[in-house]
């Protein structure tokens, strides 16, 4: 069989797609192992063992190795989401990986700290929130990109499969030249992971030492280069999705044969409620109607369609000829095209003069609740500095006993300005009478259970100081009864906390150069 028949037979198998994402690195992968494996036997050797295969021989696993190479072409095009999501820094839950996660996590969130409109590779790389960032640069564009679809109120994940029959086929070609390069560097970049141990364990077992080296290192650097394309080719499919949900999103609608909506804001409820139809199967009680199905055709419309009604003296006269006792037929009803007379006009203006009145009533009495809830929302009677208790007369404004007993005892984590509404969820948790008496406030290189510490919590802290040029080291030194206040999302001090303030001067001594490990009371 020649090279030509075989890649007619595995085409005429897989679609383009396929074939070019997976099954040609996939070809060429099983073709290196195998360029391993002879050059470990002797390339006299493998010419002596392929002719004695004979011509049939040689066809029948020409076919064979087809037919590996599709089987596993479709095991690795069924666990492409998987592997995808593993590329986006979706890993499991194990102890080095954990690690690794918050530590690439931490370097992308400084990252994202300087994400303005302004720089297109950040804003656009990264998704909104600092709490959303992904370990990896691939995860972070594809993160994005789904929550593109949020200021529509659609769910970009539930919508997509939807969305992407209904699309042009236009569209559809230049994204599926996206998505065939996002697959086909992710494809690459495994291959070249598992060659890595599968090539080097065999060249280890056939080759010197520096051939399982070369095997070794050339599949972690397929790998690496793999990931740096799949990352370059997520940015252009990222920007496809994007363009799918602005331009095409109505498309979906209008397949589903529902109106579309007259403005932004209905276009986000209309949304938002067919998720939850395509979620849970029924959208919110009372906001049925926002889904917009087509609504039904009115009665006159329909006489009209059917032809124009009878003239009413006619009407009249027909009934006035029949018998006193005989059924009213239907000719005798009355129409509802009929043109209005007189009275329908009479009656128009004080419709309108009604409907006026009653906005304008509806108008008043949002806007008189509007400013009674603006004059009770808690606001700061001054500049509060950043962790400082708050008390009465902290606090502006007119709000209920519950409200502004929900503050009271709570501490800012930030500087509050002035006139600056007051959030519970913005604050710190409430703390005892005078828990920050005696207290200075200071930042530390935590480490330890640092990251698992909320505020509010009293910890003990262990430093082990720097270890002197000459000498013994000094023991470690224990500070106990420190108030957690805050944990911060940057390093290198993590830990805001609350010390006794006879001992802050010994704990800055002895922190300087030494590590401060954290310790549950």
């Amino acid at each position: 069989m020649t090279v030509g028949a075989l890649f007619e037979s595995a085409t005429a198998l897989l679609d383009r797609r396929q074939l070019t994402a997976v099954w040609l690195p996939l070809l060429v992968f099983v073709g290196t192992l195998g360029t391993v494996a002879v050059a470990g036997v002797g390339w006299g050797t493998a010419r002596t063992w392929w002719s004695g295969l004979g011509a049939e021989g040689s066809a029948a696993l020409v076919v064979a190795l087809a037919l590996l190479t599709i089987l596993l072409g479709q095991l690795l095009t069924a666990w492409r989401t998987g592997l995808i999501r593993l590329f986006s820094g979706y890993w499991p839950a194990l102890p080095g990986l954990t690690w690794l996660g918050r530590q690439l996590t931490a370097r992308h969130q400084r990252v994202h700290a300087g994400r303005t409109a302004g720089d297109p590779t950040l804003f656009l790389g990264y998704p909104r929130r600092a709490d959303r960032v992904l370990p990896t640069r691939l995860g972070n564009v594809l993160r994005a990109a789904e929550e593109h679809a949020d200021r529509y109120g659609l769910d970009g994940v539930a919508a997509w499969p939807r969305l992407y029959v209904v699309l042009p086929e236009q569209f559809v070609a230049a994204f599926s030249g996206a998505a065939t390069s996002l697959e086909a560097a992710v494809t690459i970049s495994v291959l070249g992971a598992v060659f890595a141990l599968l090539g080097g364990g065999l060249a280890a077992a056939l080759l010197p030492w520096y051939g399982a080296v070369a095997c070794v290192w050339g599949g972690i650097g397929v790998a690496l280069l793999g990931y740096r394309a799949a990352a370059r080719a997520a940015v252009p499919y990222a920007q496809l999705v994007r363009t799918a949900f602005d331009v095409h999103r109505f498309a979906l609608l209008e397949a589903m044969r529902l109106e579309l909506p007259p403005s932004f804001g209905a276009e986000r409820e209309q949304w938002r409620q067919l998720g939850k139809v395509w979620y849970s199967g029924w959208p919110d009680s009372d906001r049925a109607s926002a889904l917009r199905y087509p609504q039904p055709v009115e009665q006159a419309e329909s006489a009209e369609l059917t032809g124009p009604s009878r003239p009413a003296s006619t009407v009249s006269s027909e009934v006035s000829q029949q018998p006193e006792t005989a059924t009213p037929s239907p000719a005798s009803a009355p129409s509802a095209v009929a043109a209005p007379g007189p009275a329908g006009r009479r009656w128009l203006l004080p419709v309108r003069a009604v409907a006026l009145v009653v906005v304008l009533l509806l108008g008043g009495v949002a806007a008189i609740v509007a400013t009674s809830r603006a004059g009770s929302t808690p606001v700061a009677a001054r500049a509060v500095p950043a962790f400082h208790v708050l008390a009465a007369a902290d606090v502006r404004g007119r709000p209920d006993k519950k409200e502004l007993d929900e503050l009271l005892g709570r501490y800012t984590v930030r500087a509050v300005a002035k006139g600056r509404p007051l959030l519970t969820r913005e604050l710190g948790p409430k703390l005892p009478g005078g828990a920050l008496a005696g207290r200075t406030v200071v930042a530390v290189p935590a480490t330890g259970l640092a990251d698992r510490i909320g505020r509010g919590e009293r910890v003990t802290l262990v430093v082990v100081p720097a270890a002197p040029e000459t000498g013994p080291p000094a023991p470690p030194e224990r500070f106990v009864d420190v108030l957690v206040l805050d944990r911060l999302d940057r390093d290198p001090r993590p830990l805001v906390v609350a010390v006794p303030s006879t001992r802050l001067d010994r704990l800055l001594a002895l922190t300087a150069g030494g590590a401060v490990h954290v310790v549950v009371d």
